[in-house]
């Protein structure tokens, strides 16, 4: 695999660089282990393995959901500046 293909696969091992989620996610099974299992799953990954999982997201990125953004609103003016 390439640098960048290295550097895509690493950014989608701990979050979606596309901003969505999907339940068929390749990648949702190792964000849900703790930071030892991942340890143990990252010397797992080859150039083949690796090649498959970005394949994958490839395959189904295009029927995941954008996730939602929950922005927090501020209600106290008093202490804060609003800039716009």
């Amino acid at each position: 695999m390439t640098e960048s293909k290295w550097l895509k696969l690493s950014g989608l091992m701990h979050r979606c660089v596309y901003n969505r989620e999907n339940q068929a996610c390749p990648f949702s099974e190792f964000r849900k282990q703790d930071s030892y299992q991942q340890l143990q799953s990252l010397e797992k990954i080859g150039d083949s393995l690796g090649d498959q999982l970005l394949a994958a997201c490839n395959s189904c990125r295009f029927h995941c959901k954008p996730i939602r953004n929950n922005d927090l609103v501020i209600q106290n003016t008093q202490h804060f500046r609003i800039v716009g």
